[in-house]
C-alpha cells in the first residue's frame, strides 16, 4: 500500500514572478495547498523535497506535510495534485498539494510497474505496456504507491486489460474496464515479413488483372 512520509513546509507571503523567483534561488521551492476551494501558499526546501521523492515526483504518494511556522491547523494529509518543470533544465519550478480528509474518496494517479517476464518475450515477442499510469479513486489511507501487473504468464498476441487486476480496499479504476495495460506482440522481423508477403501477392493480383484485361482487349479485335 501506500508509503507515508513526513514534510516540512513554511508560509509564504510574497507571490508574484519575482518573489518566486528569489525563492528559488534561495533554495526553495514555491507551492501551494488546496482543499476544497481554499488555499494556501507555502515553500518548501528544495533539499527536502527531492530527498522524499529521490528525484521521480509521484501523485501516489501520501505525506504527513507540516507547516512549522504557524500554531494552528498546521499538520495534514496530503498528497501532489500536480507540479510545474522548466521544459529546457527539468528545473522543478511550483509544486500544488491537496489536503485530503479523511473518509472522503480522492482521485489520483498511480504509475504501472511491470513484474516479470512474459513467455511470449521468451519467445521474441514485444512488450508494449500501453498505459504507464493509471487513474483511480480511492480513500486516501488506502491509495496504492503502484499498480503492479505480473505479465510472466502472457502470451504473444495476448494483452491485460484493466478488468484482470485485482484490487484491494476503496480502490476503483477511472477508466475503461475493457482497456488493455500492456500487451506482446508479434517479433517485428515476422510482422515485417507478412506485411512483404502481402505486398508480394498485391503485386502478383496486379499484374494478372493487367495480362488478362490485355488477352480481353485481343479477343476483341
Amino acid at each position: 500500500m501506500m508509503r507515508e512520509n513526513s514534510l516540512n513546509v513554511e508560509l509564504r507571503t510574497e507571490k508574484g514572478k519575482g518573489a518566486n523567483t528569489r525563492l528559488r534561488q534561495s533554495g526553495y521551492i514555491p507551492a501551494v495547498l488546496y482543499s476544497h476551494g481554499e488555499s494556501e501558499m507555502i515553500k518548501i526546501k528544495k533539499q527536502d523535497f527531492f530527498s522524499l521523492f529521490r528525484g521521480n515526483v509521484s501523485e501516489s504518494v501520501m505525506i504527513d506535510l507540516n507547516i512549522t511556522d504557524k500554531k494552528k491547523d498546521n499538520d495534514h494529509k496530503v498528497f501532489v495534485k500536480a507540479y510545474q518543470q522548466d521544459p529546457v533544465t527539468e528545473e522543478l519550478l511550483h509544486v500544488d498539494f491537496y489536503k485530503t480528509t479523511l473518509g472522503e474518496r480522492i482521485h489520483t494517479k498511480v504509475p504501472v510497474e511491470i513484474v516479470g517476464k512474459s513467455e511470449g518475450e521468451k519467445m521474441g515477442g514485444i512488450l508494449e505496456v500501453v498505459e504507464r499510469e493509471l487513474e483511480i479513486e480511492c480513500l486516501p489511507n488506502e491509495m496504492p504507491e503502484k499498480i503492479e501487473i505480473d505479465v510472466t504468464n502472457i502470451n504473444i498476441g495476448e494483452s491485460i486489460h484493466i478488468e484482470d487486476i485485482e484490487i484491494a480496499g476503496s480502490v476503483k479504476f477511472m477508466i475503461d474496464e475493457k482497456r488493455a495495460i500492456v500487451a506482446v506482440l508479434a517479433p517485428k522481423a515476422h510482422v515485417e515479413e507478412e506485411l512483404l508477403e502481402g505486398e508480394a501477392v498485391e503485386g502478383e493480383e496486379e499484374v494478372q488483372e493487367e495480362q488478362e484485361r490485355e488477352e480481353g482487349e485481343k479477343a476483341e479485335e
